[in-house]
């Protein structure tokens, strides 16, 4: 035998240019099982494996880009938001286990208390309807000259630390201008210092005021301003019939008995010529803040004044009405809620989901913990 006895034999498996026969493919099976036919099909394997393992830390390669630029930052915001999350959870639990219980019993006795008092206002109103005459109360143990007294020397004090200052009150007064305008003489009941009748006189608007504090009357005198000092309810007895077209009450309702309110509301309307205008503000006791704590700094309030109850008496004492709204809203740093959505860049919809019902649960409270300071009311007298 020659030196190439060992030679590898003619791959078969290459086309030859000849017909694959069963010879041949017989042929191609026997050269698979020798030795060369091994080691080819071990090379290509080796081939094959190294584009796999190279196409594997490209995978990897791009899962740590993924991991670096996406994932990373994702389970930060996640983290951030479990901790607002924790952070709401635990206002829900003080509110449900702190604010929710005290404001619960306040609101149930305000509402104990109300009722007693729309019984009341009830009985009162039936008895004006049939011209009986409105129960009067009796000698009182207490020094009503001195506490009238002491009262007097407070109120300016009073006006000025929780009603607010000149400027601010003149502010909230414009509302009440186009309505005003076509309706003089206005009578300004309450008037206090005559923030709306310096404003009814700079509209060219003929208004007189009523007001029982000698000193904001006398103040008010030196302004120029047209000022009947007295109570209110004696100086609309000696008010000629039909002879204002409007009549305002700014946070005076509030601070009459129910017999006097309906005493008052009935001399308002026979003082207003047909179609003349009523205007009213009072604090909204819906709020609770306000109904349950800043009325009662004014030790000169008797009680809340709801709103459909002053329009009950109005419609009793033959009052139209024409429409009510709420006034001076609360600042939104006072709010449990912020303008600003916290949701934005939560992705997971189940904690979307979770934090727009706790937004929707803090907007609510606040309309009832922090509701619109004031209302308004306007009525009119038909013809």
């Amino acid at each position: 035998m020659g030196g190439d006895d060992h030679a590898a034999p003619p791959d078969p498996t290459q086309p030859g240019g000849r017909d694959e026969t069963p010879l041949f493919r017989w042929a191609k099976s026997v050269f698979a099982l020798t030795p060369w036919g091994l080691q080819r099909r071990l090379d290509n394997q080796r081939a094959d494996l190294q584009k796999v393992s190279i196409a594997i830390q490209k995978i990897q390669s791009e899962l740590a880009e993924v991991r670096e630029r996406r994932i990373d930052p994702v389970e930060k915001r996640a983290d951030a938001f479990e901790g607002a999350l924790r952070d709401v959870s635990g206002e829900i639990g003080r509110l449900r286990d702190e604010v929710f219980p005290a404001s619960v019993a306040r609101a149930e006795a305000l509402l104990e208390r109300l009722a007693e008092e729309l019984e009341e206002v009830a009985s009162l109103t039936e008895r004006s309807l049939l011209g009986e005459p409105l129960p009067v109360s009796g000698d009182s143990t207490l020094d009503e000259g001195r506490l009238a007294d002491a009262l007097a020397e407070v109120q300016p004090l009073l006006l000025e630390s929780f009603r607010g200052g000149e400027d601010e009150i003149r502010h909230r007064m414009d509302r009440y201008l186009p309505d005003l305008r076509q309706q003089g003489p206005v009578l300004d009941l309450g008037c206090g210092r005559g923030e709306l009748l310096l404003l009814l006189r700079e509209a060219g608007i003929e208004a007189t005021g009523v007001e029982a504090d000698p000193a904001l009357v006398g103040a008010a005198r030196r302004r120029g301003l047209e000022i009947v000092e007295g109570d209110v309810l004696e100086v609309l007895k000696g008010q000629d019939s039909e002879s204002r077209g409007a009549v305002t009450a700014v946070h005076l309702f509030e601070h009459l008995t129910s017999a006097m309110l309906i005493a008052a509301l009935t001399e308002v309307r026979r003082v207003l010529r047909p179609g003349g205008l009523l205007i009213v503000e009072c604090p909204n006791p819906h709020s609770l803040r306000v109904g349950a704590s800043l009325f009662w700094q004014d030790p000169t309030h008797q009680r809340p004044l709801l709103p459909e109850t002053l329009e009950l008496m109005l419609s009793a004492t033959g009052f139209v009405f024409d429409r009510r709204e709420l006034l001076h809203p609360f600042p939104s740093d006072q709010l449990l809620a912020d303008d600003e959505g916290g949701t934005g860049a939560v992705t997971d919809p189940e904690i979307s989901m979770l934090a727009e019902r706790v937004d929707r649960l803090r907007g609510r409270l606040d309309e009832i913990l922090h509701g619109p300071r004031d209302f308004a009311v306007w009525a009119t007298n038909p013809d």
